[in-house]
């Protein structure tokens, strides 16, 4: 009689990719929250979200939608931020 054993095959590609999206949507939305957090507290709350919308953004249309937005945002306060300090400084 054969022993049946449940783990005696390596993962199939299609488990892998499950385990794969898993983990970045796990890591993805942890560092998101965790810039949310930053916000509030001293730390870097931005970079957080744009690495968190990053990740998430190979596995989720939302995510690159949001990512691509906030890209926009930060652009045009940079720029905005930039002519500021021109005319504070001439």
């Amino acid at each position: 009689m054969r022993k049946v054993t449940f783990f005696n095959h390596a993962p199939s590609s299609h488990a892998k990719s499950a385990i794969t999206k898993a983990g970045i949507t796990v890591i993805g939305a942890a560092l998101t929250l965790l810039g949310l957090v930053f916000l509030l507290l001293p730390g870097p709350g931005l970079l957080l979200i744009i690495s968190g919308l990053a990740l998430l953004s190979t596995q989720y249309a939302w995510a690159k939608l949001a990512l691509r937005r906030s890209q926009r945002k930060l652009t045009q306060s940079a720029a905005w931020l930039d002519g500021m300090t021109r005319r504070l400084f001439r």
